[in-house]
């Protein structure tokens, strides 16, 4: 595994990206929520908002992300539709 400076020379990321060192926390109802070391979560009421900071090309970018309390699909079933509708619109069947 690379060291922090390492993946950051190469990267440019503020606190290297290790997904091997992410925590996954269970939440109520079942869910996963995976936690990383470089970014700060905050509770809202209707969504979870994360927030870091990026170095790209010389200029740092703080990046805010909210995803909703209550989704109604998960990410893989949203990319699974994706992919469906692509295929269907060519004439495949999946």
């Amino acid at each position: 595994m690379k060291k922090d400076y390492e993946a950051y020379r190469d990267t440019g990321v503020l606190g290297s990206y290790h997904p091997e060192m992410a925590v996954l926390r269970e939440q109520r109802g079942g869910e996963v929520l995976t936690t990383f070391r470089d970014t700060n979560y905050q509770q809202q009421e209707d969504y979870l908002e994360s927030q870091r900071k990026m170095l790209i090309r010389g200029k740092v970018f703080y990046v805010t992300s909210a995803f909703p309390s209550e989704a109604i699909a998960t990410p893989t079933d949203k990319l699974l539709s994706l992919i469906d509708a692509e295929l269907s619109g060519q004439g495949h069947s999946a």
